[in-house]
């Protein structure tokens, strides 16, 4: 691999290129290092804080693509089993994630497409019994995942991934848990290192209590996915927040008769939020709620799956709306083009962040409930990162920066590979890697 890359060396690494194999060599095996180690081994080197040009970011790309698969090759953390065609043939897997262990098949649809595999997660019914004698010991909970693969032979797309995971804790039930976030970002990260997975053709889907989670990830975590789907399933608007849903599309099947826990009322409600939402923001919010005539709990699965091949994610949208609030124990630091040092001293945190023609306008408030039901703004606090490329922004221009309508003037933000290096460690999602970062606070001035 030849780079052409316009400058650099230092007498600890080099980032930046000399057009020879030994300066390859050394740069290969610098960023090689910088993934085994988590950054601790080059994290002060300063030629990853040196400025890159647009083509020498460009050309880095996919040397810390690279380096990363072959840093988590290096780790044994590649250990996601090749998929097969057929069921009969699936050998269950056990993902692990702290105590809890996960069994799933992972199976393969039609052909590999050019730009990647589609990857499908898709969460069964069921849930939790909190009387059952081990994690994997309800038969409702098994029943149901092999469902989930019997629709894969008889209705699920092609081409496609699909990972068909089974409840790894029946006592406790529940895909939103944080243990099943966790391993369903594992699946995504190893997916798309290791098995040639489209970051941007990333889809969750479940029927009942699989639904119900796939509803919840689309209000929580919307930028990992292109869309998803929840199938006899319908959530409140406050566990999963419609405005966090603008990039991400989200379809509902629901049975018109599906009244038990109010599913179709919930349904409805959400279905009426998004349009509003849609309304006045007509650029946002691709949903369908489609409540099937005549249907109870028992309805056609094969509507969400087709709808939801067809969508592909922008991992830049040029308007991101995030509600940042706790995700059963979690609270998420990164949404698209947004990051968040640290969790923020004051819950829930609305924030809204636009970009164009090198403008960047970030509305941020803390809003919570008042006595009368109503909303209580106050003024946020606290640092805001904004992740940047020359696909948002020009880089080589300074960039003008508002918050809460108040200007805080012109800033020039440089490209380094220190800023690659972290947001390619942070997702292993090539999409999700950025050249330049803004740090930004977020208290009045």
């Amino acid at each position: 691999m030849v780079m052409r890359w316009s400058r650099w060396v230092s007498s600890s690494m080099v980032v930046c290129v000399a057009a020879s194999a030994a300066a390859q060599e050394r740069v290969d095996e610098a960023l090689l290092q910088w993934f085994v180690s988590d950054g601790a081994a080059t994290a002060d080197v300063a030629a990853l804080r040196e400025p890159l040009t647009r083509d020498a970011a460009a050309a880095l790309l996919p040397e810390v693509v690279a380096a990363c698969r072959a840093a988590q090759r290096q780790r044994g953390r590649d250990t996601l089993p090749a998929p097969v065609s057929e069921v009969a043939k699936a050998t269950p897997g056990e993902l692990r994630v702290g105590d809890y262990v996960m069994p799933f098949v992972l199976l393969a649809k039609g052909e590999k497409p050019a730009g990647g595999w589609p990857l499908y997660l898709c969460l069964h019914g069921g849930g939790g019994n909190s009387e059952a004698k081990g994690p994997h010991a309800w038969s409702v909970n098994t029943r149901e995942w092999q469902a989930q693969q019997r629709l894969f032979e008889r209705v699920y797309e092609a081409p496609g991934l699909y990972f068909i995971p089974r409840m790894a804790d029946d006592r406790q039930g529940r895909w939103w848990f944080a243990h099943n976030q966790r391993a369903f970002d594992e699946v995504i990260r190893k997916a798309i290192l290791f098995l040639g997975v489209d970051p941007d053709r990333v889809y969750m889907m479940g029927i009942s209590e699989g639904g119900y989670g796939a509803i919840r990830f689309a209000g929580n975590r919307p930028d990992r996915f292109a869309a998803t789907g929840g199938m006899a399933a319908a959530e409140p608007l406050g566990t999963s927040p419609p405005e966090n849903m603008r990039n991400v599309a989200m379809r509902i099947d629901i049975g018109e008769q599906d009244t038990m826990f109010d599913r179709v009322g919930l349904a409805r409600r959400m279905g009426e939020r998004l349009a509003q939402l849609h309304e006045q923001d007509a650029a946002g919010y691709d949903f369908v709620v489609n409540v099937q005539a005549g249907r109870g709990h028992g309805i056609d699965y094969s509507l969400t799956p087709a709808w939801l091949a067809d969508k592909v994610r922008e991992p830049r949208p040029s308007r991101v709306v995030w509600t940042v609030k706790p995700f059963d124990r979690e609270v998420e630091l990164r949404c698209y083009w947004l990051a968040l040092p640290e969790v923020p001293a004051a819950l829930p945190l609305r924030l809204v962040a636009e970009v164009g023609g090198n403008k960047l306008a970030i509305a941020a408030q803390v809003v919570t409930k008042g006595d009368d039901g109503g909303e209580v703004v106050a003024p946020a606090s606290g640092k805001l990162l904004v992740r940047l490329d020359d696909a948002l922004v020009d880089l080589d221009a300074p960039i003008e920066v508002s918050v809460n309508g108040s200007s805080r003037g012109a800033v020039k933000v440089v490209r380094t590979a220190r800023t690659m290096l972290r947001t390619m460690a942070e997702r292993w999602d090539p999409r999700g890697c950025f050249c330049a970062e803004l740090e930004v606070d977020l208290a009045p001035r």
